[in-house]
């Protein structure tokens, strides 16, 4: 072989070994690469994830707080210029019997004294005259946002800020002084402008490698500024690169031994990240979308017909919070978290939902396991619960579904709904209750989703008709004085629904308030066309609905529609029940006077069905008061029930109420009452409901009826 052979050959030895080498630090750094790319990409989507639960945490809390204010100035409304002198005192003293939001008030708001965004919590009060009042405002307003956002997701590694739509600071967790702010406004500002969201370019900390979440608050302009600090990892890797290559020229084993420590570095971090992402903040267990990523995991492969999944509720648990504060309220959210814990066995979990929300999977050997654990759950959480809290009996409530071999393609979210269903299904019982998801809950539920899906197209086609069941006067020679309207619904596919079918599916998503003033015009037209024909004016009650008199147009609207066909003052009557009243009197009360104003009677109905039946009587400035016989008949002892019957309508007749009877079926009964003094008679005993074509008849035809026993 000739020297240029062999130098030929050794070159291209060494290059071999060179192009290899090359070769490995191409695909450590291509490797490397990705990897950064592929972590960055799932930190951002966690980033983000946390930065829409921070938004979803602070608008909340804006819009309670808001509603708080609302609450309290429509319970200072109707007050004269001379009892609002007393307001700045009642204000202090609620103040002081209470922690949070402080309540402020003044006669103007005067922002040159005050600060704008301090304040932004600002609610006018109105008063007998419908004039300004003054305002109530949080005063602390600033110092609670502060708070609050200290508490969000990731705020004690970032910054957590509310920004108005210039950029400039209202508030933040920690502490950041102003130039801080002043330096990044106009980036932040830009990206408002651009309608930019997120962003890697602005360095917020002192980490100089931040990411940035910037989402509305939908509330007065406001944004909601997230910066997370990043872990470096870009950076650190691409030094990394640099010194891979050294240290490859040195020692290939040196380099695996570094990457491979890099490698753990990345896995801890991302193990750090993911349990800030997918755990809940104040009970540490999983949040909802953590339990639904780990339960897809363990079904898809499971024997179905061992697991199943239940939905628990605290009952009433908006009350606790209300009597006994949210930091009573936390403290039982996290010892129902910690009892849960212990009942969960292997292959089972659990998650906190949402508020007094839980759900989990649990692994079974026998069915009646589950309901054990309830058991147990409920003994261990009473005894605990009795050294702290003794005012308020606490309840809970839980519901299960067992899973089958064809739920195997259904998604956790439907799941976990049937669950929720039975639970539902369960929820007004007395006491602490568990059900089991079956053919009839699911029936049940189909069935109202067909009726809850034509309803908003029944209202227009006109498919709920009027029923009229007269008022009968036994006092005047069992005259007809009137009538209360009620609701069926004419389905063409179903025929005729009864009211309990359909309102409570209306009551749910605020459809009822559609049907509410459907019915009101429908029963005014009618009117209307009776007086009209120069016939006697009788009285005409309409029902109206808790979620309707909350609305901010109730009396206006209801006023407007009475105006607009003629109806004279003192006919029209509408009936609250006690679940609609407020808690808080004077409210009603301001309310009640409004409508009086516009000409309406009002009346009180199923009067007894609430314990606070005799504390409303003697509170509220109603007109009538409906008692429902059938309600005292649950007691056999008819000497009793009658002797409590007629002290309360000797009790409001004293207080100038008049009295009506409804549900009466016997002319044993009619008699009782003519002697107890009871102004009307509604019920079987006189007439069915019927619809309105057939009342009108009846009227034409007669003027009295003839009671019989139903």
């Amino acid at each position: 072989m000739h020297a240029k052979d062999e130098i030929r050959i050794r070159k291209l030895d060494m290059a071999i070994p060179v192009l290899l080498w090359l070769f490995l630090i191409i695909c450590c750094l291509s490797f490397l690469i990705y990897m950064i790319r592929k972590n960055e990409i799932e930190n951002n989507y966690d980033y983000y994830s946390a930065a829409k639960q921070n938004q979803s945490t602070v608008k909340s809390q804006i819009e309670g707080d808001i509603r708080l204010l609302k609450t309290m100035a429509a319970g200072f409304r109707g007050m004269d210029s001379e009892h609002a002198r007393q307001l700045p005192e009642i204000i202090d003293r609620m103040n002081h019997s209470k922690e949070g939001m402080k309540i402020e008030y003044a006669k103007k708001l005067d922002w040159s004294r005050l600060d704008r965004e301090d304040t932004y919590l600002t609610v006018m009060i109105k008063g007998d005259k419908n004039q300004p009042l003054g305002y109530l405002y949080a005063g602390n307003a600033r110092y609670m946002l502060n708070q609050m956002l200290n508490t969000q997701t990731l705020a004690g590694v970032g910054i957590c800020a509310v920004l108005d739509n210039k950029g400039y600071y209202i508030a933040a967790n920690g502490n950041r002084d102003a130039t801080d702010w002043n330096s990044i406004r106009n980036k932040t500002y830009e990206m408002i402008t651009n309608h930019q969201q997120t962003s890697s370019e602005l360095n917020f900390t002192k980490n100089k490698h931040d990411f940035t979440v910037l989402i509305p608050l939908e509330y007065n302009d406001w944004y909601l500024l997230n910066v997370f600090p990043k872990s470096g990892l870009q950076g650190i890797y691409m030094e990394m690169a640099v010194g891979i290559g050294i240290m490859i020229l040195i020692s290939s084993g040196l380099f695996f031994v570094f990457f491979y420590k890099q490698y753990r570095t990345i896995t801890a971090n991302q193990k750090t990240l993911v349990n800030i992402a997918y755990t809940d903040s104040l009970t540490r267990s999983r949040n909802f979308h953590s339990f639904k990523k780990e339960a897809v995991r363990i079904l898809r492969t499971a024997d179905l017909k061992r697991y199943a999944v239940w939905y628990c509720d605290i009952k009433k648990f908006k009350i606790i919070n209300d009597v006994l504060g949210y930091e009573e309220g936390d403290r039982i959210l996290i010892e129902i978290a910690d009892l849960l814990q212990k009942c969960s066995g292997q292959n089972s979990l659990f998650c906190r939902v949402s508020a007094d929300n839980f759900a989990g999977l649990y692994q079974y050997e026998l069915r009646t396991e589950l309901q054990n654990c309830f058991q147990k759950l409920i003994e261990e959480f009473r005894q605990k619960e009795l050294s702290y809290n003794k005012r308020i009996a606490t309840e809970l409530c839980m519901g299960v579904y067992f899973l089958e071999e064809e739920d195997r393609n259904v998604s956790i979210d439907n799941i976990v709904n049937r669950a929720n269903i039975a639970q539902k299904y369960t929820k007004n019982l007395p006491g602490n209750q568990f059900g089991i998801y079956n053919k009839e809950m699911r029936d049940k539920v189909v069935d109202e989703s067909e009726l809850e899906s034509e309803m908003e197209g029944a209202i227009k086609r006109q498919e709920f008709r009027i029923f009229i069941q007269p008022k009968v006067s036994i006092q005047k020679d069992n005259e007809i004085v009137g009538g209360e309207v009620l609701v069926r619904w004419e389905n063409p596919r179903k025929g005729t629904i009864l009211p309990g079918q359909f309102i409570p599916i209306m009551e749910r998503d605020e459809k009822i308030i559609m049907l509410d003033r459907y019915m009101f015009e429908r029963s005014c037209q009618w009117l209307h066309q009776y007086l009209k024909s120069g016939r006697k004016p009788i009285n005409l009650a309409v029902n109206v609905s808790k979620v309707g008199i909350l609305r901010d147009d109730f009396v206006d609207y209801y006023g407007s529609i009475k105006e607009k066909y003629e109806i004279p003052d003192g006919v029209l009557e509408l009936e609250f029940t006690e679940t609609v009243m407020l808690t808080d009197d004077t409210v009603f009360n301001g309310l009640v006077a409004r409508l009086h104003e516009k000409g309406f009677i009002c009346s009180l109905d199923d009067f007894g069905a609430g314990y606070s039946s005799l504390n409303l009587l003697k509170n509220l400035s109603i007109d009538i008061v409906k008692l429902d016989i059938m309600f005292f008949r649950k007691s056999n002892d008819i000497r009793r029930e009658r002797i409590v019957i007629s002290n309360i309508i000797r009790m409001a007749k004293e207080l100038q109420i008049k009295t009506i009877a409804e549900g009466v079926e016997y002319t044993e009964t009619v008699d009782f009452l003519k002697t107890a003094g009871c102004n009307i008679v509604q019920g079987y005993v006189f007439a069915r409901p019927m619809p309105v074509e057939s009342f009108e008849k009846l009227l034409n035809e007669t003027v009295t009826l003839v009671p019989q026993d139903e």
